[in-house]
């Protein structure tokens, strides 16, 4: 008999949830209170204008181990990406600065603004784009990594132990005060730490191969959230798995200290061998 999985949630989280049990032979259902997929990843239509701020980009459109899953929940086939050649452009007190995709590009306007900080200009474009972690990632769980999973992992981490040594302790915000000029000083913050965006401590470490694996290799779906999540929820019901739209879950049924299925709003109960919370935290911890 096969195992039965409901998961609570149809957002990117419940949706790869759901397929990958599918892939693997459990029967799902998922429960989501709204009346369409895509919890946090969404948009909102108005007047003829959609307002999509959830996916910036989809890092491993192109390359890498991220390129596999997406290709395993079927969002990357034949799906158009726009790839940005500038990442953000700073202007004020009449300077301009474009955070580019072309390293001598931005190092010659880095100069063209301060001379004088020509040595860190070179450390922050090695660091934007040198190693990143997005190599190390791991699709398999860590019960089923073997030794060759470990050795893999570590060629792509060990190239990588200076910029930990280096930048293991210091924030972005600690390393844009270095430079001397006071425009290249915001400039270099803004990359991530943005007015009215605001990444507060943000490490350097964080910045570690950010063009390629953030930028170069993480495209913008044309079609925006909706359109991956609607693709993915109908994937998944290709593959078989059930989806329950306005179905606002109450409670996870708790006997003898493990979680047995959930209970909706108007009292109905579901009950399973497996239950995955893929929904808001804070609703399943306090609420």
């Amino acid at each position: 008999m096969e195992k039965s999985v409901v998961i609570v949630g149809a957002g990117i989280a419940g949706l790869s949830t759901g397929c990958y049990a599918r892939m693997n032979g459990y029967k799902t259902a998922i429960f989501e209170m709204h009346s369409i997929p895509g919890g946090l990843c969404t948009a909102w239509k108005r007047k003829g204008y959609t307002f999509d701020i959830s996916m910036h980009m989809l890092v491993g459109s192109k390359t890498g181990p991220a390129r596999q899953m997406w290709q395993e929940l079927d969002v990357v086939e034949d799906q158009t990406f726009f790839y940005h050649d500038e990442v953000v452009r700073i202007e004020g007190g009449g300077k301009s600065l474009s955070i580019c995709t072309d390293p001598r590009r931005l190092e010659e306007q880095m100069l063209d603004l301060s001379p004088a900080d020509a040595k860190l200009t070179k450390e922050f474009i090695r660091l934007l784009t040198g190693r990143g972690m997005m190599g190390a990632m791991s699709l398999k769980p860590a019960e089923m990594t073997g030794p060759f999973d470990t050795l893999k992992m570590l060629a792509a981490v060990l190239p990588l132990m200076g910029t930990f040594r280096k930048y293991g302790k210091l924030t972005i915000q600690e390393f844009a005060q270095r430079f001397q000029d006071p425009f290249l000083r915001d400039a270099v913050r803004f990359v991530i730490d943005l007015p009215g965006w605001p990444m507060l401590r943000f490490p350097m470490v964080g910045l570690a191969g950010f063009l390629k694996s953030a930028v170069l290799e993480a495209g913008v779906p044309l079609g925006g959230s909706q359109g991956v999540v609607f693709r993915m929820a109908e994937y998944y019901q290709k593959l078989g798995g059930e989806i329950h739209y306005k179905s606002r879950v109450k409670d996870v049924i708790i006997e003898n200290d493990q979680a047995v299925g959930i209970r909706l709003e108007d009292g109905t109960e579901h009950r399973a061998d497996i239950v995955v919370w893929a929904g808001d935290g804070h609703t399943v911890i306090f609420d």
